[in-house]
């Protein structure tokens, strides 16, 4: 007697159609560069404004506040002054509602930003894939080594916290974030970019190299905003979820991972350090084994598709800043006049800052 085929067939994982399979899902490729080209224009037109400033000259072109996306410190001070006064900071309110769309993003879907909306990820990703087409593969440090490098990055933001939290009391806070320091903050930041040292270069040139050989170097050993994230992940609702019951065991997954976790082995990817990128979500070749998802589905499996938990995590981070906007906190409180009178005297002590305190307008005399 010929048992039927088809109740055999219905318990087999759906393999999916498309050969070969791809590494990085095409959408979030698509918004990475959309970032990374967002924030390149904000950098040329942040350029052309603070130049002229410099020279004595009226820039032909305004300030883009999206430039205090590049501000975390200062957006860690705007938090603090938030929640402890209630109002938000009006020198640099953009970089308030950035560094909040990022967090949000990332407690909701794991550590997002990373791997979503943040060009140095896109970069890293890039130098580690030039790495593989002229060695063949990228080098993976021993893991006795490599625990105590991922380490660094939470000592660095441990202490950029205590020095915000715990180092400043909220008054310290208050006047930091009104001093002129902080008003001309953004001009310091680019002068740095624009004129570095021979240290500075010489870092930047280390980084870049050791990220063709060594996966996320940046990322993974030294970046205090992804040790920020990361921990803001820890608690997430929707990770990466392995069905144990349908998976083949293919460990296509594990072999796609730029974490280095072993996906294969996980019901749930809860460590710190996955990024959400959804690699091994497209890599799998079982319908439905690796999804985003809630931690306990109610009545029945409930999971997302990877656009649509790509879609979740971005969206929040619009909400955030839109939010932001429609309130009428994104545009900095300083008239054009106070930057043109300001920028002129950059090099004056007034502009310094030493231990987290920075000078009032009176400079004390000599």
């Amino acid at each position: 007697m010929t048992l039927p085929l088809t109740p055999v067939i219905a318990f087999r994982p759906a393999l999916r159609q498309s050969t070969p399979v791809e590494k990085v899902l095409k959408l979030r490729r698509v918004i990475q560069w959309t970032m990374t080209a967002v924030v390149l224009l904000i950098g040329v037109q942040f350029s052309l404004w603070v130049m002229p400033h410099l020279a004595g000259r009226w820039p032909s072109v305004s300030r883009p506040p999206g430039v205090e996306s590049f501000l975390p410190i200062d957006a860690m001070l705007g938090l603090r002054h938030l929640i402890h006064e209630g109002t938000v900071d009006a020198i640099h309110p953009a970089g308030l509602a950035i560094f909040i769309g990022i967090c949000l993003m990332s407690v909701v879907v794991a550590k997002s930003f990373c791997s979503y909306l943040c060009p140095v990820g896109l970069l890293s990703e890039l130098l580690g894939r030039l790495g593989i087409r002229l060695v063949g593969r990228t080098l993976t440090p021993p893991r006795w080594l490599d625990i105590p490098l991922r380490g660094l990055k939470f000592l660095l933001f441990g202490f950029f916290a205590w020095a915000v939290w715990y180092a400043m009391s909220p008054r310290e806070v208050e006047a930091f974030l009104a001093s002129p320091y902080a008003r001309v903050v953004d001009a310091k930041m680019w002068l740095f970019f624009a004129d570095p040292t021979r240290l500075t270069i010489a870092v930047l040139g280390i980084l870049v190299v050791g990220s063709i050989f060594v996966r996320d170097l940046w990322c993974r050993y030294l970046c205090p905003y992804g040790a920020l994230v990361g921990l803001l992940g820890r608690f997430a609702p929707l990770k990466v979820t392995r069905d144990p019951e349908i998976c083949t065991d293919c460990h296509s997954c594990t072999d796609v991972c730029p974490a280095r976790l072993q996906v294969h082995t996980m019901q749930r990817v809860a460590s710190i350090e996955c990024t959400s990128c959804q690699d091994c979500v497209v890599a799998c070749p079982v319908e439905s084994c690796l999804v985003v998802r809630p931690p306990k589905p109610l009545g029945r499996r409930v999971w997302l598709r990877p656009v649509t938990a790509t879609l979740v995590a971005v969206g929040l981070y619009l909400v955030v800043i839109v939010g932001f906007q429609a309130a009428g906190h994104w545009h900095t409180s300083i008239t054009e006049e106070e930057y043109h009178r300001r920028l002129q005297e950059l090099d004056s002590p007034l502009y310094t800052h030493v231990g987290g305190t920075a000078m009032t307008e009176e400079v004390p005399k000599r």
